[in-house]
């Protein structure tokens, strides 16, 4: 493929794939395994991740946190690489407190052939109030 139309092929992903965090974390889950490569690592301020680790890490957060994401802020991507800043709304579900975090990611991706399509190989997450 191109770098051209993997980058758009990237784009693609990211786009149609956020709308899916905000239907709940079994959506979440849904498309977390066509996003995610079987043996991808997601790093979460700082702690390496597998991705089932990262799964079983969300499960919880959903638990306790209303969260949906809010817009992309930047967008930018580069071969097999793309960096992202969203932001990203939560509610604790015990005290009904709100708040707003800011996310930024950066992320390699894997072209495979369709229709698996592209999927992260390997992530790197920080944001403005970890949970």
């Amino acid at each position: 493929m191109s770098n051209i139309k993997l980058e758009e092929a990237i784009k693609d992903r990211l786009y149609s794939g956020f709308k899916n965090w905000n239907g709940g974390y079994e959506c979440w889950l849904e498309w977390c395994n066509t996003l995610y490569e079987p043996d991808a690592y997601y790093n979460v301020h700082g702690k390496r991740l597998t991705l089932q680790e990262y799964k079983d890490m969300m499960g919880k957060l959903f638990d306790n946190y209303d969260i949906e994401l809010g817009e992309f802020k930047n967008l930018i991507v580069q071969d097999d690489w793309c960096a992202i800043r969203y932001l990203v709304y939560n509610r604790n579900k015990t005290t009904g407190e709100k708040f707003e975090q800011e996310s930024m990611e950066f992320v390699q991706f894997k072209d495979n052939p369709e229709p698996i399509g592209v999927r992260v190989i390997e992530g790197w997450a920080t944001s403005t109030v970890p949970l």
